[in-house]
């Protein structure tokens, strides 16, 4: 029988769906609560929420900050949830905790098979960000993605994981001639070897 503080957590991790459910119902949304270390879930749904800018900092902190026991089992809710923003969300709170290694192949099998292109993207920043290196073979299928934004995200992954390595891929030649400009000049400094801005 599982102890109080598991059955704690296990309710926790199961009233995500219950809590996002809840805040998209009716004209009057339920407003989610501030970043909070202490409500791991709500602070998730409010990132997933977020738009793109300084309003994510504090969220992504508070994530970041919340102990383990209580905030893993909702990031690794959140990265199988069938909303994509809180898949991404997800998974850029997992890319900024340094316990999240368990997280990894989940985070692998976003990167390269979800369909929503933002969820790979988020997913593989993150694998990057943990410098996860068993995810670099994987990512190297995604270089022939028909969307500019992931073979760009993972060529600049590949190239954050191992320079070495991703500056010796066969598909760097293909990708200097690539149609989208963004994707050819990042695989030429890849090929060359140089720097690449995050």
């Amino acid at each position: 029988m599982p102890s109080p503080r598991d059955r704690s957590n296990l309710l926790r991790a199961a009233s995500l769906p219950l809590l996002l459910a809840l805040a998209a119902c009716g004209p009057n949304p339920i407003p989610v609560a501030a970043a909070d270390i202490d409500d791991p879930a709500g602070t998730l749904a409010r990132l997933a929420s977020e738009p793109e800018g300084p309003g994510r900092k504090p969220l992504v902190q508070a994530l970041r900050k919340a102990p383990a026991a209580r905030v893993l089992p909702i990031l690794a809710t959140g990265l199988a949830s069938s909303d994509p923003a809180l898949r991404s969300a997800a998974a850029l709170a997992v890319s900024r905790r340094s316990d999240t290694a368990d997280l990894a192949p989940t985070l692998i099998i976003l990167a390269t098979t979800d369909p929503d292109t933002g969820v790979r993207i988020a997913a593989t920043r993150a694998l990057a960000s943990l410098r996860h290196l068993d995810a670099f073979p994987a990512l190297t299928q995604n270089l022939a993605h028909e969307a500019p934004a992931i073979r760009l995200s993972a060529l600049r992954a590949l190239a954050r994981l191992d320079p070495d390595r991703a500056a010796a891929l066969p598909d760097l030649a293909r990708l200097q001639l690539d149609p989208d400009p963004r994707v050819a000049d990042t695989a030429t400094k890849v090929a060359r070897g140089l720097a690449l801005h995050p």
